[in-house]
């Protein structure tokens, strides 16, 4: 029990949750960005092509506990660490049901998407590092806070119908392919995939429910009934595979007739295409990875009295086979498979005017409340943003669990290739109460004009009578 509610603490007082990047994931310079959450918008994307170079990602978020008292930004309190004053402490932030953590940091490597005309290829390295928690009761996170001495719920019996703590780190290699599917009268129907191999190098998996306990006093534990499943990889390059998917639809409203247009070609007068307003669906995250070598098992219990939970030595397999020996059926296995955090996403981005664009989404995880997926977090965002071909500003609002009292606001900048952002940007400017934060970077090489457009046209120049310069066309798509 000591060792479960530990790696929970350590996962949740992490802070951390996967993020989308919303501040740059609707852009129409988005890149290889916006493939991550609808691999479909590679089709007819408006760069011909995009290189990025490298980026990188981090996010938190959690549920239970906040970094607080605070006197001055983030920036400031890193600055005081650093010289050796730190301020602030670890404070409960609210009550709920169902507390909730997770943890991703990615490190992008080389990749590139490149329209092909009606199809586009893409192609990209980036290492990613994952944690989810989930399924924390009120009454246990207050024991994961305080201490099994919080005697405020001694005495009491409670009830845990499913706990689950899951962590992964693995390289993902990626290719993809989008096309157009339809352009007619004024509509683009577009579907695109993108199918990844990943290298896996760590795994671990505690998962418990349902549980019932009683914290008798400040040393006396009774477990009532528990069945709980565990498992890890110990950290090395090939610990692993597996194999995953992305798949996605978008449907575009033109302001312009879509007959016969071809991106970036001549034919289509070599400009994007642009729209009133996008819709996309997507499943993102598909598949899992398996590890080779792993330790593994699982156990359902009935009554245990342990008569004094603060000292009870659990540091081994063999600690906990003697605690468990006389009320446990126990089982071991050698394999270990976690899924990866799959979730379903919608998208709408309306043009509002000009180069003004606000755009709506959300994600909703998919995974069961028990089982060895990692549990991505259910996000909604609302993002205005200001785009042009060398500069564009973004304004998302996020959130995080159907939270709709504590929204995150988060930035995004973008020069050309350069981009800086972040869907969680007050703990960095505020010394309020810090659950979260975020950040994200990318170095990215954009080619706006393809070779088939060089030197097609002189839009520009005036044709002169009986000589041979080449004349726009009246209907460019033709």
């Amino acid at each position: 029990m000591r060792t479960i509610l530990s790696i929970l603490l350590l996962f949740i007082v992490a802070r951390s949750t996967a993020q989308e990047r919303y501040g740059i994931a609707h852009s129409n310079f988005a890149g290889t960005d916006a493939l991550y959450l609808n691999p479909a918008r590679a089709a007819g994307q408006w760069p011909y092509a995009d290189i990025r170079l490298l980026g990188l990602d981090v996010h938190a978020w959690n549920s239970l506990v906040a970094w607080g008292q605070r006197v001055q930004p983030l920036v400031g309190e890193v600055n005081s660490g650093i010289a050796g004053q730190v301020e602030g402490a670890v404070v409960l932030r609210d009550a709920r049901q169902n507390h909730r953590a997770f943890v991703q940091a990615d490190a992008l490597g080389p990749a590139f998407s490149l329209s092909l005309g009606r199809g586009s290829l893409g192609a990209g390295l980036r290492a990613r590092a994952m944690v989810s928690a989930s399924g924390v009761s009120t009454e246990l996170g207050n024991f994961i806070f305080h201490g099994l001495g919080y005697q405020p719920q001694h005495g009491v019996r409670y009830e845990e119908p499913g706990i689950k703590a899951v962590a992964a780190a693995w390289s993902e290699l990626s290719l993809g392919y989008a096309h157009i599917l339809r352009a007619e009268g004024f509509s683009l129907i577009s579907a695109g995939a993108t199918l990844k191999y990943h290298l896996a190098h760590m795994g671990a998996v505690v998962q418990a429910g349902p549980l019932a306990y009683t914290v008798v006093d400040t040393a006396l534990l009774q477990v009532h009934s528990a069945d709980a499943t565990y498992g890890y990889a110990m950290p090395a390059m090939n610990a692993g595979g597996g194999l995953g998917a992305d798949i996605g639809f978008t449907y575009e409203r033109t302001r312009d007739e879509a007959d016969g247009y071809v991106p970036h070609r001549s034919s289509g007068s070599c400009a994007p295409l642009r729209y009133r307003y996008r819709l996309g669906a997507s499943l993102i995250d598909l598949g899992g990875m398996r590890f080779k070598q792993a330790t593994a098992g699982g156990f359902s219990s009935g009554a245990i009295t342990i008569d004094d939970y603060a000292h009870v030595p659990v540091d081994s397999a063999d600690d906990i086979d003697s605690l468990l020996a006389t009320s446990t059926n126990w089982s071991r296995a050698s394999s270990l498979s976690i899924g990866l955090p799959t979730a379903a996403s919608v998208q709408f981005d309306l043009n509002l005017v000009g180069n003004a664009y606000v755009g709506f989404a959300a994600v909703q995880q998919i995974s069961a409340r028990h089982g060895e997926r990692l549990r991505r977090p259910n996000t909604i965002a609302i993002t205005p943003r200001y785009e042009s071909r060398y500069f564009e500003a973004a304004l998302p609002v996020v959130v995080h669990e159907y939270d709709l009292l504590r929204p995150s606001i988060g930035f995004m900048l973008r020069f050309d290739g350069i981009v800086l952002g972040s869907d969680h940007i007050m703990p960095f400017i505020s010394s309020r109460d810090a659950y979260g934060a975020d950040v994200y970077l990318r170095v990215r090489w954009m080619i706006s004009r393809s070779p088939f457009c060089k030197g097609k046209r002189k839009t520009a120049a005036s044709h002169r009578a009986g000589s041979k310069d080449m004349i726009p066309c009246a209907t460019p798509n033709d």
